[in-house]
């Protein structure tokens, strides 16, 4: 809705070119991102595609976006950073900030960013990425994004020289969470020491003051509806096509340009759901994500974030603990596709996903 022809043509760039061509506005602004289509190019079209819109008279800053991310932003934040693409925006007149710098892991370009403006430092992005703080985005992407693939340990650097120039450590995202309380939730032991070296103070363990006691976990499990496995494989489409050849109804997809993302299919009441192996993010896992449904999320999320900062507080406190390890890979978040779910993963990697939903909450 509002996304115009151009914003929709910015994967072709013969198409591009001929809407440029005919008149097509190069700085129309759609209105779900109040994005132009540069933004939409930078994220994820063709180097081409950028550089006819910047011909074209595109503005290489896009300043004022939904995200509060740029058009650099796009072409840095919300996946793998596209140097080659930065380049060209920056020759056009683009300006890094401290989200763009923290993505390359550049650290002098950090230093310049701040340097140049010392507020630079506290930009947050806006509440659909959790207003997270450039010290939250270098622990973790915003809850339901992939956000960056430059965490590869380098990238600890990075939070040190943050540290340095005076990011706030003790900064709440639109969560309530702290850098340390995101990465404590992370199971992300060298940011835990680094930020608690820098005077981060330690979260309230919940459940140990006025709170609502959290249930046992023994009582939750029957709110444990259903297992729904989710599998990487090289071409869904071809796996959902010999699944409907065996017998399987398929009840649910989505992708863009003809190439499915996810599809889900069902025989009976089992369902399984597919996802491109080929995704760089999913490379780094195991590839296999079991889904758990349930009506009694707020409760089972209560009871493992507890676990797991109980966890975190005696690892930075030098002690031993019964508690296991439950490193989340998702905070309890509400996606678009309706349903809220958080994530946690089992020691071998594999990532157990619980879910519930919107509609479901409503009528209990």
């Amino acid at each position: 809705m509002g996304t115009t022809g151009l914003h929709a043509a910015v994967n072709h760039p013969e198409a591009v070119r001929l809407l440029l061509g005919r008149g097509a506005d190069p700085n129309a602004r759609d209105e779900g991102d109040n994005a132009l289509p540069l933004h939409f190019a930078a994220g994820g079209g063709p180097l081409e595609s950028v550089r006819a819109l910047l011909d074209a008279g595109s503005d290489a800053k896009g300043v004022g976006d939904l995200h509060r991310l740029d058009v650099i932003g796009w072409a840095t934040v919300f996946a793998d950073a596209r140097r080659d693409l930065v380049d060209l925006l920056v020759e056009r007149g683009a300006q890094h900030h401290a989200f763009s710098a923290v993505a390359l892991g550049d650290l002098s370009l950090l230093r310049q960013v701040i340097a140049s403006n010392p507020n630079a430092i506290h930009r947050r992005l806006s509440q659909f990425e959790q207003e997270q703080t450039v010290l939250h985005y270098v622990i973790a992407p915003p809850d339901g994004l992939v956000g960056g693939l430059f965490r590869t340990g380098d990238h600890y650097r990075t939070l040190e020289l943050l540290i340095e120039l005076g990011a706030d450590v003790e900064a709440r995202d639109a969560k309530g969470r702290t850098p340390l309380a995101l990465a404590m939730l992370r199971g992300d032991w060298e940011a835990m020491r680094r930020l608690s070296a820098a005077g981060a103070m330690m979260p309230e363990l919940e459940g140990q003051s006025e709170a609502p006691a959290v249930p046992a976990f023994s009582a939750l499990s029957a709110s444990i509806s259903k297992q729904t496995p989710m599998l990487s494989v090289p071409d869904v489409a071809a796996t959902v096509a010999w699944y409907r050849a065996v017998g399987f109804e398929l009840v649910g997809s989505h992708g863009d340009e003809g190439k499915l993302g996810w599809a889900c299919v069902r025989l009976g009441s089992d369902e399984i759901m597919f996802v491109p192996s080929t995704d760089p993010w999913r490379s780094r896992v195991s590839g296999v994500s079991l889904w758990f449904r349930t009506d009694r999320i707020d409760d089972l999320y209560a009871h493992l974030k507890r676990r797991q900062l109980a966890h975190a507080h005696a690892m930075l406190a030098g002690e031993t603990s019964d508690a296991p390890d439950v490193r989340f890979t998702l905070d309890l978040s509400t996606a678009f596709y309706g349903q809220r779910e958080f994530g946690i993963r089992d020691p071998n990697g594999v990532e157990l996903m619980f879910a519930q939903s919107i509609d479901e909450e409503s009528s209990s």
